[in-house]
Parts: C-alpha cells; structure tokens; sequence
C-alpha cells in the first residue's frame, strides 16, 4: 500500500514538474485521524485524492474524501481514487481511476 501511494504521488508530482508547474502537493490528516492522502492545490481550490492499493473498490476507499469534504465544507469538490484495479468508474462525486491510467489524471490535473 505505501510503495503503490508513494508511486502515484511521484508520477503526478513529476508529471507537474514536467509542465513547469510547481508541486502543491499536499497531505491532510487533522488531529482526531481523519485522512487524505493527496490534496493538489489548483489556484484557490484543493483537489482530493484518495490513493488505493486494492484491485476491487470498496466502499471505504472514500471514507478520506467524505470526511475532507464535511469537515473542509466543500461537499461539491470533484475528487479522485486511484487504485490497483482495471476499470474506471464514477461514484458518488469522485472519478475513480485505474492505476495504469495515472498519466490522465496527472494531465487533468496539471
């Protein structure tokens, strides 16, 4: 779970230095545990991301970005999963990504 996290964010940090762009990449953890693992800062808006391992999504791989958005009061905010499966799919405000497919996000986000 760590290496793949860690993959993820270099890809998409590279992918911004590649653009010129700076890294405004970021944590979140706040003091009671809640958790993200990516917020990539666009301007004024912060874009989630969660970062899975797992082949099959389940329904806890969102539990980071429903906690940042109440607590954050951007209940709108697009979000994104990028996890070890093959599929791409859409739930619940957040475009889920299979990992082979981090070029896309990093370009959507860059």
């Amino acid at each position: 779970g760590a290496l793949f996290e860690s993959w993820v964010v270099a890809e998409l940090l590279k992918a911004r230095f590649a653009h010129g762009m700076a890294s405004n990449l970021f944590f979140w953890r706040d003091r009671t545990g809640h958790e993200v693992d990516l917020l990539i800062e666009q301007g004024a808006a912060l874009t989630p991301v969660e970062i899975k391992s797992g082949r099959t999504v389940a329904s806890d791989f969102f539990k980071g970005i429903d906690d940042w958005r109440r607590i954050s009061g951007q209940a709108e905010t697009a979000a994104w999963l990028v996890y070890g499966g093959e599929r791409e799919q859409s739930r619940a405000r957040v475009h889920v990504l299979p990992w082979r497919r981090i070029g896309e996000l990093a370009a959507r986000l860059a």
